[in-house]
């Protein structure tokens, strides 16, 4: 399920759902979004989700991250039947809460719900259940006379169901689940791999897999093997490898032969703050560090980067850096509607940043937004103007061409 996650009026996210726990931790790593407040704004594409009304589409919510993967994990695992009573739902209830939305993939079975798709088969479908009251104590012989297709209307009529997908469900019947959901705190580890014995005879094991989490004692690790017949957890395979950090995938990885390498790794992340480990990945993006040393070696040198995670976009940097150094009595306002995106990028620029996913990385010593030279700051105003300039003879051009 493809989603928009909003960033204030700047920038939107699309990520496509459901994630792994990394994934979503990473996500709003991204979004400058601590993890004790985890509520996004969001929507549902509608170019991808076809299955999904339009009007659901269209609308902006406000969710738990994790619960928006919840009911993306959900609703992927519905059948044909239920996918077809959860629209009847969002089409009887239109104005429904995303709570409301994510309940629903629970109350499912309140919902009545018949192979068919038209008024005659629902008519017949009707009858061969005995669910006609006004035909109960009408003799055998004359069922076949009867008209399928006006006790069909005369059924939906009484019960307001609908026809959705080659199904008729009721919607009316539907009944509000009666629990509380709330997402727990995972484990506390950087890595996981679903790890099984090797193939015998060219068997695949992968059914006999379990996950591990790393950080992890030796002494566990042996003892998780040996629970399999093996020696050496070295000698098992893994099918599944999960990652906090992007740059470190399944194919940096390579084979169980490196588990104490990675699980080393995992060791000095668990040592870090929060802070210093997004500050980290910022790093290793800016730097296109891609290995297990070389993530390893960034730690190690954490402390020769400057970071500030607060750099969103570059309009709104450009906004922060004039207002730091304009004249106190400035008004301020007059930059609310302005965008000042090729301008803050210029000074981002001049000031030696790289722009990440996370953040901007620059010198340690440099101070953001320290005013620069007056000389310099005019030669970026007038790139700007003439940036600007050249768009809007080219947007005159392009109008004279096609007059």
């Amino acid at each position: 399920m493809k989603i928009y996650l909003k960033d204030g009026k700047y920038t939107v996210y699309i990520k496509d759902f459901p994630m792994t726990v990394f994934e979503l931790q990473d996500t709003l790593d991204q979004m400058k979004i601590t993890k004790n407040d985890s509520k996004v704004l969001f929507k549902i594409s509608k170019y991808d989700n076809t299955t999904l009304p339009q009007n659901l589409c269209e609308q902006e919510f406000s969710a738990d991250i994790y619960k928006i993967n919840l009911f993306a994990e959900r609703y992927e695992k519905l059948d044909e039947l239920n996918c077809a009573v959860f629209k009847s739902l969002l089409a009887a209830y239109p104005e429904s809460s995303f709570e409301d939305l994510l309940l629903m993939t629970y109350g499912l079975d309140s919902v009545p719900v018949y192979r068919c798709s038209s008024l005659e088969e629902l008519g017949e479908a009707m009858i061969e259940n005995d669910m006609v009251e006004e035909l109960k104590e009408l003799p055998d012989e004359y069922i076949d006379f009867i008209d399928h297709e006006k006790i069909g209307r005369l059924m939906q009529e009484r019960d307001g169901g609908m026809f959705i997908d080659s199904y008729y469900c009721v919607p009316s019947a539907y009944e509000k689940p009666d629990i509380n959901i709330e997402i727990g705190e995972g484990e506390k580890c950087f890595f996981r791999l679903l790890i099984a014995p090797a193939p015998i005879d060219e068997e695949p094991t992968e059914k006999l897999a379990q996950w591990i989490s790393l950080p992890c004692d030796r002494e566990q690790l042996d003892e998780f093997s040996k629970s399999f017949g093996t020696d050496r957890i070295e000698d098992m395979v893994y099918y599944d490898f999960q990652s906090a950090l992007p740059m470190i995938t399944d194919g940096q990885f390579g084979d169980m032969d490196r588990i104490n390498e990675l699980n080393l790794l995992a060791e000095k992340l668990s040592e870090l703050s929060a802070y210093d480990f997004i500050k980290l990945k910022a790093v290793m993006e800016s730097q296109e560090f891609k290995e297990i040393s070389d993530a390893v070696k960034c730690i190690n040198c954490l402390d020769g980067y400057g970071f500030d995670m607060n750099v969103r976009h570059e309009s709104v940097f450009g906004k922060e850096y004039l207002s730091r150094n304009l004249p106190t009595d400035f008004n301020l306002s007059v930059l609310e509607d302005i965008d000042l995106y090729d301008f803050g990028s210029k000074i981002l620029k001049c000031k030696g940043t790289i722009s990440t996913s996370y953040g901007v990385i620059y010198g340690k010593d440099q101070d953001l937004y320290s005013a620069i030279t007056l000389q310099k700051e005019q030669e970026i105003a007038e790139e700007c103007e003439e940036e600007i300039s050249e768009d809007e003879s080219q947007d005159f051009s392009m109008g004279m061409e096609m007059g």
